[in-house]
């Protein structure tokens, strides 16, 4: 990019800086009259990849076999056994309620209480099935004692709705993909439960896709009071080292502009704005004070030196036009690489984040330069309390380390924690990393809910695999349903895997109780004549969709549904490989196999499409920031030295990551891709301003223009690294443990990135001496400077 360019530019803003004030104004304006229609919610169908095979055998028969927003309630006695009139009567209560839910699929209710369940009776006159409690309740102890009876002998609710000590039932419910609103299932449910008439005698615990999002919907205003809290420790981190209100207002307007703008195009749009992502929209504001930060700081140096406001303001808007255009450029480029990974949620994220990044262009760039022309010099301090002592500390050593031959073990010993870190992050899982949900703390209601259901159930997550016969009753058939058997056993060999149910079961339990019980009999038929006679017998009295999770009417299409125990990206990827490698060594003739529905189907579905295309991702994301260098300073050399700073700050992020159990997910992979561009806009700064230091005195010293560096642009790096840090450490407080940890993140990364641009980068470019950076000074280093003639006086001023 030309300095006659920049040049230009800046004067003609500055000029004209009425007009380009009231036409900022005007627009942020607009834009904010668009943001009383923001919607803040989480949308299923944009977190779903849906051309991945899984997701389409999803789609097709989630209706029918289980939907991906499947809730769990389980009810559990205090002591005791759930055969009692009063607990039965919840159950029913519980049951009834659930078809008034929002979104609710009625026929997807299942529980003792439903019809769906049935017992199974057989007498010399025939077979007869009967729902276990629809729709009447038992009356008296006897009918009490025959109910639990019917559940001991029927396998398939013993042990999955029933627990094996009788001590709770679970009651599942589905809702239909395209109705839910997790915003008004959730507190539909809880209030269904919170009205329980014997709380005293039973706990109540819910799980599942529409609770687990419904709980940070929950927590979306407590996200809100954190991210103000934030803001404002921000801004008072500021006034206290600048100890002007310029260094505090400005980079708050600018901020807000940047913030007004994004939002109001998302709305215009038509995005909605998931909760999870709001922590990307704090790093994009954090960007857009570092740069507005950057703009005072040198402004305030050019004030120090004698400039008028108005000089100053358009040499500050010359000056940082190339690092400052060069860092948003490649923020904005690495976010938009995540538009390459076909899922809704995350080409949203990236299309609204590239715009929130570019918008810095005008709000600090342009817009803070131009509001500096009108500041005078303030004839005080805004407060007494003076605390740059100790940042001029921080930056003396930085001076000692890269002036002496202290350099040369930085950048080994950077090397070497580089390294170590990189052996680490080896261990990055793809998908969740943790038990439970690592959307909330481990201790949450919702992960002690899953913990206890899994607990005492072969699982509370569903995945199934769909058998597809090409001839109407196929599925009745011996050799298909000894598949549908074997299978199930091999897939139960997991420990992840707590059972399985498929149509064999119910053939193997009915020809069972044809012989009075007698286990020997739990076989399948001979021929399909006789399992077909066999499902009729279990099948008389029962209304057609009462086998929908088994098969389909014509006996075509079946499932055969495994419960986990927990959905880690390890989990998943397991199954869905030992299930592919059953299927390649027991082809099935007269059916076709297909993987996988449910909402670990879709699950398995995201882990393969991020672990596809997330190296692919982040080294386009690599590439745009070298190509954005090589333009910029028409160097290919300068794409390799900033590759530095963003290799040691992913590295070291993506070690903590691992380290703390954190998976590469649909929700941090916008927090990664934002931080290839964070660790390298810090560099931007410093190294260009050692360049232009050369530009303007040819005669200096590479010591002397690196120190200059280092106490101006190295300035603005540690105001805004130590304040944008110290702002997030509030994401601690979080009741969404994502939050808090992506909070961490960021802090590492300001940290990391803040060490590296003022430690390793300077001591990096003295060792090297690039000549896109030192192409204008002189080759060899004059002798070493003792006076700092025109270093600030204060850091604030």
């Amino acid at each position: 990019m030309s300095t006659n360019l920049a040049s230009r530019f800046s004067e003609f803003c500055i000029r004209h800086r009425v007009v380009v004030s009231v036409v900022i104004a005007l627009a942020t304006l607009a834009m904010a009259s668009t943001l009383t229609r923001i919607d803040v919610r989480t949308v299923f169908s944009d977190m779903v990849p849906h051309d991945h095979p899984y997701v389409q055998v999803h789609e097709r028969y989630r209706d029918t076999f289980a939907g991906s927003n499947k809730v769990t309630i389980l009810l559990k006695v205090n002591e005791g056994e759930i055969f009692r009139i009063p607990v039965l009567e919840e159950v029913q209560r519980i049951t009834q309620g659930l078809t008034q839910i929002t979104g609710v699929n009625s026929t997807q209710i299942v529980s003792i209480a439903s019809r769906k369940l049935k017992r199974v009776n057989a007498s010399s006159e025939g077979i007869e099935t009967l729902p276990l409690m629809w729709p009447e309740l038992p009356s008296s102890q006897e009918e009490v004692q025959a109910l639990r009876q019917a559940v001991l002998n029927n396998p398939l609710v013993y042990g999955i709705y029933v627990d094996n000590n009788l001590g709770s039932t679970q009651i599942q419910v589905d809702f239909y993909d395209q109705l839910v609103d997790y915003t008004k299932i959730f507190p539909e449910i809880q209030g269904l439960l919170d009205a329980s008439p014997i709380a005293d005698q039973v706990s109540l615990h819910m799980v599942g896709e529409p609770i687990l999002y419904g709980w940070v919907n929950h927590h979306l205003g407590e996200t809100f009071t954190i991210s103000m809290i934030s803001l404002i420790a921000m801004l008072a981190l500021l006034f206290l080292m600048n100890r002007t209100w310029r260094g505090t207002v400005l980079p708050l307007i600018s901020g807000l502009v940047s913030c007004i703008w994004a939002l109001g195009t998302g709305v215009l749009l038509g995005f909605n704005f998931d909760p999870l992502v709001i922590v990307v929209a704090f790093i994009i504001t954090a960007r857009c004070f570092s740069h507005a930060v950057q703009m005072i700081v040198r402004f305030d140096d050019l004030g120090d030196a004698g400039f008028e406001p108005r000089v100053a303001a358009e040499m500050t808007m010359r000056e940082l036009f190339r690092p400052g255009l060069l860092g948003i450029v490649s923020d904005a480029g690495a976010i938009l690489c995540v538009i390459a990974t076909p899922i809704p949620l995350l080409q949203k994220v990236a299309i609204l984040a590239t715009i929130w990044v570019m918008t810095i262009c005008i709000s600090a760039v342009v817009l803070t330069p131009v509001l500096l022309s009108w500041v005078r010099a303030p004839l005080r301090f805004a407060h007494p309390v003076k605390v740059d002592g100790v940042l001029r500390g921080i930056l003396g050593l930085t001076e000692k380390v890269v002036r002496t031959r202290a350099r040369f073990i930085v950048l080994p010993l950077a090397a070497v924690l580089t390294l170590a870190c990189a052996y680490k992050a080896l261990d990055l899982t793809i998908g969740d990393a943790s038990h439970g949900s690592p959307i909330l703390w481990e201790d949450s209601d919702f992960n002690r809910d899953s913990a206890l259901i899994n607990e005492l159930y072969p699982g509370s997550e569903q995945m199934f695999v769909v058998v597809e016969a090409r001839d109407e009753d196929g599925l009745k058939s011996p050799e298909i349903l000894q598949w549908m058997q074997d299978f199930s056993r091999y897939m139960e060999r997991m420990p992840e895997i707590g059972g399985s149910v498929s149509l064999a079961d119910i053939v193997v339990d009915v020809r069972r109780n044809l012989f009075e019980g007698n286990p020997r009999y739990r076989e399948l038929g001979a021929t399909l004549e006789e399992n077909g006679e066999l499902i009729s017998f279990y099948a008389q009295g029962i209304d057609p969709d009462d086998l929908a999770q088994f098969t389909d009417a014509r006996f075509q299409n079946g499932a055969v549904t495994l419960y986990f125990r927990d959905h880690k990206g390890d989990t998943l990827r397991n199954a869905t490989y030992h299930a592919n490698q059953f299927i390649t060594d027991n082809p099935l003739e007269g059916a076709d196999v297909r993987l996988a529905g449910g909402v670990l189907g879709i699950i398995a579905a995201v882990n393969e499409i991020l672990l596809a295309d997330q190296i692919e991702a982040i080294c386009l994301a690599l590439l745009v920031v070298v190509m954005c260098c090589v333009l910029v300073y028409r160097s290919s050399a300068s794409g390799i030295f900033f590759i530095v700073p963003v290799v040691i700050s992913n590295v070291v992020t993506f070690a903590f990551m691992a380290f703390n159990d954190i998976g590469m997910s649909i929700s941090t992979i916008p927090v990664v891709a934002l931080g290839i561009g964070l660790g390298v806009d810090y560099a931007f700064y410093i190294i260009d301003s050692i360049k232009e230091y050369l530009e303007k005195n040819p005669m200096a010293s590479p010591e002397e223009a690196v120190v200059q560096a280092l106490y101006s642009a190295g300035r603005g790096v540690l105001l805004t690294s130590v304040t944008l840090a110290a702002g997030v450490l509030f994401w601690s407080f979080s009741s969404l443990r994502f939050q808090a940890e992506m909070g961490m993140l960021i802090g590492l990364w300001l940290v990391t990135s803040a060490f590296t641009s003022l430690f390793v980068m300077p001591s990096l470019a003295l060792v090297l001496k690039p000549a896109f950076v030192f192409g204008h000074g002189q080759a060899n280093s004059a002798p070493a400077v003792s006076e700092r003639s025109n270093q600030p006086k204060s850091i604030g001023n």
